[in-house]
């Protein structure tokens, strides 16, 4: 199959796949939550807040890098798989070591968050084992592939958890398959998407080789990635659950949990429009990231996907908070306030994780280290202060702040790189959203339904209007990228 076509049919790959695992994640996580409540997640999510500020210490970026050496990739397939295997070993143990730690400090208060470090530790430590292996699948934009068995092993790791939740494992049903995004780090998604990856790609486990002068090169690249990822970008993101978990907020009997489902609603945007194409992207502004004029156009052509898509599932999700929570127990039903406070991050992670992804794929580590740091400087000092100030609602708003710093960062330092349309990213979404905000207020005003019926009608009249507007401003756009689409599909093999 010839690159164009084989790369117009990867992004579709990893959309659909993508979305598959997304709906069914979504749903079976409600019912998971349905089923356990919020008490048995806020010393569960306790434990995932360290593992995931721990574990990431090892990650020098070994997918990227790969990606960025990809036309030499022979010359070190082995170091870069010895160098992982390495970093990976020694993480996973600082892990254990300081979950025994905490355990040992005080054991009525962190047994359990123990167990969730050193059993999600143990599961990372043998996926990470596949790193070498998925990214030369990437490489190869085998997305089809990836996609299938991403998909397939988080179905399975989160039906194994309500399974289990059913038959009454409580908590321990959340180390079997995981909840929402984390079921990742679950042992049956481990065993499912590794075991799959890895005899696709094989790859020699001994003895080990290293040649030195590739191993300084991948970690002179991967130590800004080390710091922009593994210590910046989980600080800035996880540091405001890190501080709920200490000081707490005495309003909610289970704070962190209530406000980590917020968060994950929220997250929403990003996770199933940005994490999804970003997949996809990283590998392919890797491969025309010397050719400024080509990255800028497909920059401002993913960017513009992203926002759409990103922006309207926010304001979804915005509109519908209380009748969203409504579909849980009641429990759970203080997140919904929680979720518009949230609403600044919702808008802007997603343009903040593509503009990152360009960084990384030219190999500009370091600019995105220094947008990090700022961001993280920030968080250190105002997290802390928001939630003395405010609570999770001060928390809230701040990370709304924090994300916006980091957009104006790395639009600042793409600049070098790419010329963005800005107007053709923004201008007619904006219209668009705006439009379909005030259709849905004038609806609610009108109308009076239901919980279930409101939700139905709210979401259709967004969806209509939103659609619509987007339509009457761009449908020559859309007709010409659809023609060029055709095309790309349509290329004969080999050309």
């Amino acid at each position: 199959m010839s690159a164009p076509r084989k790369i117009v049919r990867s992004f579709f790959y990893t959309i659909g796949s993508g979305y598959m695992a997304r709906l069914c994640s979504l749903v079976i996580t409600f019912l998971l939550k349905d089923e356990l409540g919020p008490e048995i997640f806020d010393l569960t999510i306790k434990g995932q807040v360290f593992f995931i500020l721990l574990s990431s210490l090892r990650d020098f970026g070994w997918l990227h890098s790969l990606l960025h050496f990809q036309d030499r990739v022979d010359e070190f397939v082995q170091t870069h798989f010895a160098l992982n295997l390495a970093f990976s070993l020694a993480g996973c143990l600082l892990t254990c070591a300081v979950g025994a730690g905490l355990y040992w400090y005080e054991p009525e208060v962190y047994a359990w968050p123990a167990v969730v470090m050193g059993a999600f530790s143990l599961f990372y430590f043998l996926r990470s084992l596949t790193q070498t292996s998925e990214a030369l699948l990437r490489m190869d934009f085998e997305f089809g592939r990836l996609g299938l068995y991403h998909g397939l092993a988080t179905i399975a790791a989160l039906g194994c958890a309500l399974v289990a939740a059913w038959y009454g494992w409580g908590r321990w049903s959340l180390i079997v398959g995981g909840w929402s995004t984390f079921s990742v780090f679950s042992g049956v998604y481990t065993l499912i998407y590794g075991s799959a990856v890895w005899f696709s790609r094989p790859i020699r486990l001994w003895p080990l080789r290293l040649n030195w002068t590739w191993a300084r090169r991948l970690l002179a690249y991967g130590k800004w990635f080390w710091l922009a990822w593994g210590i910046l970008m989980n600080f800035v993101w996880f540091y405001d659950k890190l501080i709920l978990a200490f000081i707490g907020d005495e309003r909610y009997a289970a704070g962190l949990a209530l406000y980590e489902h917020a968060w994950w609603l929220m997250h929403l945007p990003t996770a199933i429009i940005a994490h999804i194409v970003f997949a996809y992207t990283n590998t392919l502004y890797s491969r025309y990231q010397r050719d400024r004029v080509r990255l800028g156009e497909l920059f401002s052509t993913m960017m513009a996907i992203i926002f759409r898509g990103s922006s309207f599932v926010a304001l979804l999700l915005l509109a519908n908070a209380h009748a969203i929570t409504a579909l849980l127990k009641t429990e759970w039903a203080a997140a919904a306030p929680m979720m518009l406070w949230l609403a600044g991050y919702a808008f802007l992670r997603p343009l903040f994780d593509d503009g990152v992804g360009l960084l990384w794929a030219v190999g500009d580590t370091r600019r995105t280290a220094a947008v990090m740091g700022v961001q993280a400087l920030f968080a250190l000092v105002a997290v802390p202060v928001a939630v003395l100030w405010g609570g999770v609602e001060g928390v809230a708003y701040c990370m709304g702040m924090v994300a916006a710093i980091g957009v104006f960062g790395v639009f600042a330092a793409l600049r070098r790189y790419v010329d963005i349309a800005w107007r053709r990213v923004f201008a007619a979404p904006l219209m668009a959203l705006a439009l379909a905000a005030l259709a849905s207020a004038v609806c609610s005003r009108v109308f009076e339904f239901s919980q279930w019926y409101d939700l139905v009608a709210r979401s259709s009249v967004l969806l209509v209007v939103y659609g619509s507007a987007l339509w009457l401003l761009e449908r020559q756009v859309v007709v010409a990228e659809w023609g060029q689409l055709r095309r790309a599909l349509n290329e004969e093999e080999g050309v």
